[in-house]
């Protein structure tokens, strides 16, 4: 039996190669052969409390640029090698998951970029620091630390500390959302600068929950569109699933958008829900509020739902 490889797939296999071998060429050019390496161990966040809320944050991924040249994305913990010495410009994006979607891996818009410049020395390993760069084989966890840009918008924010709450419920929901009590609740998010959080319960007869913001109220957020980023920001803790989107406002009626389910999470889990799509579409939007809504799923023992430090963020217009 004979095997025929057509012209076309010649051609095909010719420029491939030709390919590979050029972005190979273009990528390690120069007289350098050993690589130094660059070690990331954490990213957190640091944020003016009134201004911005709390700090917490899910910072997965670094996205490294070396003298402003993209090398990658790299999931944290992570040591990589790095083709420059000398003196170097370090640019690291704090990367998250979009949706709380392991596979929609991107660099957060609202937080800075961390940038350093670091002396590179072939073969050895660098610890981004600061202060300090740890070298060679001395291990030196440290966490570099993120911030908010300064032109952004904190639309509104929900953190439960004060027993006025600014979500209720709306008509269709058989339930309210409370404070957890006592203060000292182990189910709350209890951190230094938070005591209380947002919790929904649901039973055989409030088996449906629909909170919103400015119930009651004709005014509603008015939010950027026409792509500019938009999103939703909180800490949740959960045995039943719930989904958070908005309503939307228009000349004639209020129509509800849902944008995420939440699954189930027995620890406390930050998510960034990226509403930018959604509003976008809404051509004929006056105003928007975030809802936050479930139905009593079959099989769970005391459905509960716990939420806190939310932000809705945009950047100034």
């Amino acid at each position: 039996m004979s095997c025929k490889i057509s012209r076309f797939s010649v051609l095909t296999l010719v420029i491939l190669f030709n390919a590979i071998v050029f972005n190979s060429c273009q990528k390690f050019s120069g007289d350098q052969t050993v690589p130094a390496y660059i070690r990331i161990d954490s990213i957190s966040l640091s944020t003016n409390y009134e201004e911005q809320g709390a700090p917490t944050h899910n910072i997965t991924d670094a996205w490294v640029y070396i003298n402003n040249e993209s090398i990658g994305a790299y999931e944290l913990p992570a040591v990589f090698p790095v083709l420059a010495r000398g003196i170097t410009e370090v640019r690291i994006d704090p990367g998250i998951e979009l949706n709380g979607i392991a596979g929609l891996r991107s660099p957060y818009p609202f937080y800075e970029p961390i940038i350093q410049e670091v002396e590179l020395v072939e073969g050895e390993e660098v610890n981004l620091n600061s202060d300090t760069l740890f070298m060679g084989s001395e291990y030196v966890p440290y966490t570099m630390v993120a911030k908010y840009y300064d032109n952004l918008v904190f639309v509104w924010m929900e953190d439960f500390e004060d027993p006025s709450l600014s979500l209720d419920s709306t008509s269709k929901s058989l339930t309210d959302i409370s404070r957890t009590e006592p203060a000292n609740s182990p189910e709350a998010f209890v951190a230094a600068y938070s005591k209380y959080s947002g919790l929904m319960l649901l039973d055989e007869d409030k088996y449906l929950i629909d909170v919103a913001t400015n119930v009651g109220n004709n005014d509603g957020f008015i939010l950027p569109q026409v792509g500019e980023y938009v999103f939703l920001e909180l800490d949740y803790k959960n045995n039943n699933y719930f989904t958070t989107g908005f309503y939307v406002k228009e000349m004639s009626q209020i129509i509800q958008h849902p944008v995420l389910n939440m699954n189930h999470s027995s620890e406390w889990n930050k998510i960034y829900v990226n509403l930018t799509p959604g509003v976008s579409s809404q051509v004929g939007a006056i105003d928007f509020n975030i809802f936050f809504g479930a139905l009593i799923e079959s099989g769970v023992d005391e459905p509960r739902i716990l939420i806190d430090n939310i932000k809705l963020i945009h950047r100034k217009q």
